[in-house]
């Protein structure tokens, strides 16, 4: 009776640690997320003033962050700017328009009409289905494979480079599937204008695989639980969490920091502090998520264009976003804060639980001997779903002032039907390969799951005490070579070398030197004479198989090197520059960084591109166990010591744990 007692208590604290936290409309702070009532203002000023239409569809509705000098020189209190940038096109006409409103005065600042440009896209464009159903070469094409057009349903691809139609035009490459079938039907594809309306040129592969397979795709509703459940292990804080959740700013132990959910970028961190001897320190001034892209490896026309832009293309799925799983996504001492986003018609929706705040045990903090420490960590963490694949971003921070940012991937791999059954069968004539090598590996007969690359680009804005006077040197392990100096062989050391223009600053991995990159402010010194800094350490990587010269480096250009770093500008977010769905226009960090700015003693910012080979296992099918991958930020000099000297281990574990007694009743022993 007392242990099923003790286990209702648990499983009430289980279900009442999950909180939400309530989303108001009120905005405390000038970078804090535009609310539900300024979206919809945002579109009526737009309706008002006659700037759009009423058809016109919105890729962007988003708080425009004041200057950041603006934000830095903010007091509590005070007045300040409040404006929303929106971007919208109309499917009849070529490129988009811009605008810039002031929420302040509820009138339109600026409308920029940019032509030769495509917007964003997902849900919107759905029309494909319309266009081809019309067309009756596609529906022949269709007929020699014995399907019915009303037997399949279309998805599209953006073109890009690859495409033929008119540049601004809305181009997109047309595939079809069977209804309530997840795999394509290989070989037929379509260029299609959605501006236009109509097929611009259909490409007819006839022998390419397209039989009806039941394929096992996963499907959440008919997910099937046959496994007992493991005992209860839950997670409590019955004093509550340590942190304070105050709008969008969180104070955790020494930390301060804010956050908020972006329409295209999703979970961005801002003004992170860290209270050193009571002296508050800044150390990034806003760090996200801005772009990445997902290079497939098979030669075939639909995989070639099947290279999502996911954050400029498809603003990370946020127009279908759904709410975290409490205690899977996130633990269930969790507290959920909402978000506001917005669908492609420019209404706003509520995400109730869209980032999950939480303490997590972070196992030993240090040790030695008996004297050991426990670490704790706060999380913030946030997921998002695209398509097929789904994926967390958490930012985790230390107790002893690191920062961790782990990605999780997950999810439904993208797979294509192929001839053969077994991986013991050779390539079929039919099927692409190269010299007897296919480009994916068999998860189910006739199914292929296809070799690719997942790249993620972090837009880190550091300000090491300050804005200004920061810098960056690139640090390598060397051995000293054999010799007088190195007698025995085992003498290395750090080559250190500082950046001072953009150029110079183009980097990459280097596990061989262990090669890290050192943040450092150049006027502040530790009290060992020490450049205060934080490093920069990456996590597993991958280089890009993409070849220089190609049409998707050429738009990825950030994958040219996997360290950038540039002089702050306010309006360089993207790192494939705003309208990356476009074909023939180029922007972003190679063309920023080719104005080759001084970097030296500056405000500036870290680029990361973080990769990942994936070469699919069959035990990913039909759903991927998460994967991680991330990279770290660690004080190098910022503090003089370690910071958590003082730390104390919670009572609890006192209590719980007593002292090991030398000499215990019954034994011949000593006890450790």
């Amino acid at each position: 009776m007392i242990k099923s007692l003790k286990f209702h208590i648990l499983l009430i604290a289980f279900l009442c640690f999950g909180k939400a936290y309530a989303q108001t409309d009120s905005v405390a702070y000038p970078l804090d997320p535009l609310t539900a009532t300024e979206i919809q203002r945002v579109v009526q000023i737009l309706k008002d003033s006659k700037t759009t239409t009423g058809k016109d569809i919105f890729n962007i509705i988003n708080l425009k962050e004041p200057p950041k000098k603006e934000v830095l020189a903010y007091q509590p209190g005070r007045s300040f700017r409040r404006e929303a940038f929106t971007s919208f096109y109309d499917y009849s006409k070529n490129g988009v328009t811009e605008a810039i409103i002031d929420l302040n005065t509820n009138k339109v600042i600026s409308v920029k009409n940019i032509p030769n440009v495509i917007g964003m896209g997902l849900e919107a464009d759905s029309v494909a289905n319309a266009i081809v159903k019309r067309d009756k070469n596609w529906v022949a094409a269709l007929q020699k494979r014995g399907i019915s057009i009303d037997s399949v349903t279309h998805r599209s691809v953006f073109t890009g480079d690859l495409g033929i139609g008119p540049i601004g035009h809305r181009e997109q490459l047309v595939i079809a599937r069977r209804k309530k079938n997840n795999i394509d039907i290989e070989g037929l594809m379509a260029y299609t204008d959605f501006t236009t309306g109509k097929i611009l040129k259909i490409v007819d592969e006839g022998n390419s695989f397209s039989d009806l397979v039941d394929l096992n795709y996963f499907n959440k509703d008919s997910v099937k639980e046959t496994d007992p459940a493991l005992k209860p292990l839950i997670i409590t804080q019955p004093e509550g969490h340590s942190f304070q959740l105050n709008g969008h700013e969180i104070t955790w132990q020494n930390w301060k920091m804010r956050f908020g959910v972006d329409n295209r970028e999703g979970l961005v961190i801002y003004n992170v502090r860290y209270e050193d001897h009571g002296k508050e320190r800044s150390i990034m001034y806003r760090g996200s998520m801005p772009e990445m892209v997902v290079p497939y490896g098979s030669p075939d026309l639909f995989q070639a264009a099947y290279n999502f832009f996911d954050a400029g293309e498809y603003r990370l799925g946020q127009g279908t976003a759904q709410s975290l799983s409490p205690g899977a996504d996130a633990p269930e001492n969790a507290v959920y804060v909402p978000a506001i986003l917005h669908t492609e018609n420019g209404v706003p929706f509520q995400v109730d639980r869209a980032v999950a705040v939480y303490e997590e045990y972070g196992g030993v903090l240090w040790r030695h001997g008996t004297v050991s420490r426990r670490a704790t960590n706060l999380c913030i963490k946030y997921y998002t779903m695209i398509e097929n694949y789904d994926y967390a971003f958490t930012w985790r921070f230390h107790q002893d002032g690191t920062i961790d940012v782990d990605v999780e991937l997950t999810g439904i791999v993208e797979v294509k039907g192929v001839h053969r059954v077994t991986e013991m069968d050779e390539p079929d004539k039919d099927d692409l390969s190269y010299q007897g090598h296919s480009f994916g590996t068999l998860v189910h007969p006739h199914v292929e799951a296809i070799n690719h690359q997942h790249f993620f680009v972090f837009r880190l804005d550091m300000d090491i005490d300050g804005a200004s006077n920061n810098a960056v040197e690139e640090m390598n392990t060397k051995l000293v070579p054999p010799g007088p100096q190195n007698p025995y062989g085992n003498a290395f050391y750090v080559d250190q070398t500082k950046f001072k223009t953009e150029k110079e600053a183009q980097r990459s991995i280097d596990f061989e030197t262990s090669r890290n990159w050192h943040i450092m402010n150049n006027n502040e010194m530790n009290d060992l004479g020490q450049h205060v800094g934080y490093m920069l350490m990456p996590g597993a990587q991958a280089k890009t198989f993409v070849p220089e010269g190609s049409l998707l480096r050429k738009k990825a250009g950030f994958l040219n090197h996997q360290f950038w770093v540039t002089q702050y500008s306010d309006d360089e977010i993207y790192p494939a520059g705003r309208y990356p769905a476009s074909n023939k226009v180029y922007d972003g960090l190679p063309e920023w960084t080719a104005k080759d700015r001084a970097i030296n003693n500056n405000d500036v910012v870290i680029w990361y591109v973080a990769g990942i080979t994936h070469i699919v296992r069959p035990e990913e099918w039909p759903i991927m166990s998460v994967h991680h991958m991330g990279f770290t930020l660690m004080p190098f000099g910022f503090f003089s010591s370690n910071p958590t000297i003082g730390i104390t281990n919670s009572p609890f574990i006192k209590e719980q744990f007593k002292c090991v007694e030398k000499k215990q009743p019954g034994s011949t022993i000593d006890h450790q």
